[in-house]
Formats: structure tokens, C-alpha cells, sequence
């Protein structure tokens, strides 16, 4: 490869839509981000597979891997976690020893480990340990959701809550007699034992929201 700085692309991933807004996405691309730059490596781009499970198709991946296998100017591949990379033992060393063949590298940040052609050893056993980790997991999250997937049947819902659940029912004279001794809505809705959004969606259904006979006298 030519040049000086190495050139290296990433890859994050992470399995609900939940994570895509929350943090650990960009907990992942910081990681990378920042690697390179105390490392003076050049970040080519950061591929990214938002909302899929490992277990599904990523294309995002695949075009990582693909970048890196034919693209003779890039140097390697930057994951956060070994766990990012591949669905199992088998599926893991099948991708790692295709990037070794072609002399590129794989950096595992979480794990603080590089996989090059050149390993000893005792980093083999040391990466072969980790992909069993890895595995190991991915197993008992998958247990874990479909425990949980089990428990919210029984349930009668995805997320395990009761269907149907009565709403709480408001006496709305007891509301309007707060409102005229000049109580906001949220220290109502505490009175009342219902959230201020669920009082006031609820009065704005039965017309009561900001009509004038509730507002305070005083």
C-alpha cells in the first residue's frame, strides 16, 4: 500500500431502532472516530447497519467487506465490538481469514485487539477465546428476547402489557372545582392520580380544555 498514513473504514451496528436515536450508535462511531485520531490514521468512512439484528442480512456490512477486500488502498477494518462483526464462531473466523488472506487487518476496539496475518500463538487462542465470548453473548440476549417474547403472549401484547386496560376514569366536576380554586392542570393531574399530558389529552376529548369555566377566578 502506498503512502504513509493508513487508511482504514468502519462499521457499526446496532440490532432495535431504539439504539439508532439513543446512544449506542454514536457511542460506537465516537469510538472509531477517535481511535483513528490518536492513532494518525486516516478514517476513509464509517458503514453502518441501523435497526438489524445480526442475524439478519446486512448490507451495509457486506459493502464494508467488500470495500476492504478490493480496495488495495485501504488497510484495514475498525469495529467496536468483535460481537459487531459476525453471527457466530464460524461465521467470524470465516470473514477474519479472508481479510488476513488478503493482508488487511481487523481492529476490535471493546476487546483492544488487532487481527493481522502475522499473529502468534498466543493471540490466535486470545481471538479464538473472544469469538466464544462473543457467541456466547449473542446466545443468552437471544434467550433473553425470546423469554420475553414467551412472557408478553401470555400477556397478550408485544410488550407484555395487558390489552385492553380500562382508562382511568376522571370526575370531571372534581377537575373543574381545582381549576376555579386556581390549581395549574399538573398539580390537578397529580390530585386526580393521572399524568399532566393525560389530563389535558383527556379534557381537550371532552371539550373541557381551556374552556372558561375552568379557569381560576382568582
Amino acid at each position: 500500500m502506498s503512502g504513509t498514513v493508513k487508511n482504514y473504514i468502519g462499521y457499526v451496528r446496532v440490532s432495535t431502532k431504539g439504539q439508532v436515536y439513543g446512544h449506542s450508535l454514536d457511542y460506537q462511531k465516537d469510538a472509531i472516530k477517535n481511535y483513528c485520531q490518536s492513532q494518525g490514521f486516516n478514517l476513509v468512512r464509517i458503514y453502518s447497519d441501523e435497526g438489524i439484528s445480526a442475524l439478519a442480512e446486512r448490507p451495509a456490512f457486506k459493502r464494508a467487506l467488500d470495500k476492504l477486500l478490493k480496495d488495495e488502498n485501504i488497510h484495514g477494518l475498525i469495529v467496536y465490538d468483535l460481537s459487531r462483526f459476525g453471527r457466530s464462531i464460524t461465521d467470524i473466523f470465516t470473514k477474519i481469514n479472508m481479510i488476513i488472506e488478503h493482508g488487511k487487518e481487523l481492529v476490535i476496539l471493546k476487546q483492544n485487539f488487532v487481527v493481522k496475518k502475522d499473529m502468534d500463538a498466543m493471540s490466535r487462542l486470545m481471538l479464538s477465546l473472544l469469538a466464544s465470548f462473543a457467541e456466547f453473548e449473542r446466545t443468552i440476549a437471544l434467550e433473553r428476547m425470546r423469554a420475553g417474547k414467551e412472557r408478553a403472549k401470555l400477556k397478550g401484547t408485544k410488550s407484555g402489557k395487558p390489552m385492553h386496560r380500562p382508562p382511568k376514569e376522571i370526575n370531571w366536576d372534581r377537575v373543574k372545582e381545582l381549576r376555579q380554586y386556581g390549581l395549574s392542570w399538573s398539580r390537578v393531574a397529580k390530585i386526580i392520580g393521572v399524568s399532566p399530558p393525560t389530563l389535558i389529552e383527556r379534557a381537550r376529548k371532552e371539550g373541557y380544555y381551556d374552556r372558561d369555566d375552568f379557569q381560576p377566578k382568582y
